[in-house]
């Protein structure tokens, strides 16, 4: 059974980040109505311009890179996954996951995937995780 709160805790802050999306591209849809007036010919003036509109690009990337997470967190909440290690099978921490919601790993699966080199020290075994994420169909 899902975890109602978490589960709504998820929903909020999905709602908030698509709410800024949301937002985000309305602003961006009546600047480049106006772009031309905001290009003025100095070399300078329209640097900053681009700059600015560049930065905005890499915050609306960053808030639907998280809204996907939130989004993927949910449907592991549904399917009893969440709170589950996605590379070993193992449970994620509650702090881990309050810190990062939409956290898939362990840390240190994360720490293995970050650097590879460590893995040949790894002592803990590797498990197959079916994709619905349920350890009673990962055995063989």
């Amino acid at each position: 059974m899902p975890d109602q709160t978490t589960e709504g805790q998820l929903r909020r802050e999905l709602d908030r980040i698509l709410v800024r999306l949301e937002r985000h591209e309305r602003t961006t849809l009546s600047e480049a109505r106006s772009e031309s007036a905001r290009l003025v010919g100095d070399m300078f003036a329209d640097a900053q311009v681009i700059a600015s509109r560049n930065l905005d690009a890499l915050s609306y990337e960053r808030l639907s890179r998280r809204a996907r997470e939130l989004s993927n967190a949910l449907e592991r909440v549904r399917d009893g996954s969440y709170g589950i290690c996605e590379e070993c099978g193992g449970a994620i921490p509650a702090a881990r996951r309050r810190a990062l919601p939409g956290v898939t790993t362990c840390v240190r699966c994360q720490e293995l995937r970050a650097r590879p080199e460590l893995a040949a020290w790894s002592v803990r075994p590797s498990r197959v995780r079916p994709k619905n994420g349920r350890r009673d169909d990962a055995k063989t």
